[in-house]
């Protein structure tokens, strides 16, 4: 079964996931190094991705240890990878500006 998040950005410019029940899932802020920080729903940082050199980005998690890969795809939205390499998801936006995600758990 596939995780889908819905996620928006407030006014503060942080992007706020949630799950497909509308439960907040986490919270995603740019940070100085001009990556993105990610938290969980108890703001405990849970990772970070980073532009890489081929475009997309790196994924890692709390401990910098990557966790995955995601890059643009001929739709304009995004696949996302595991640290191998398998695709596990993909990212579009909808008429709203939102972002639908859906992960293979």
């Amino acid at each position: 079964m596939a995780k889908k998040i819905t996620s928006r950005k407030n006014i503060w410019g942080e992007t706020v996931h949630y799950d497909e029940y509308g439960r907040k899932v986490g919270v995603s802020r740019k940070n100085f190094l001009g990556g993105t920080s990610h938290y969980d729903a108890n703001g405990q940082k849970v990772g970070e991705s980073n532009r890489n050199f081929w475009g997309g980005e790196t994924h890692s998690d709390a401990y910098g240890r990557k966790i995955g890969e995601s890059h643009r795809n001929f739709w304009g939205g995004y696949t996302h990878s595991d640290a191998s390499g398998r695709k596990i998801g993909e990212t579009h936006k909808n008429f709203w500006d939102e972002k639908k995600t859906e992960i293979d758990e």
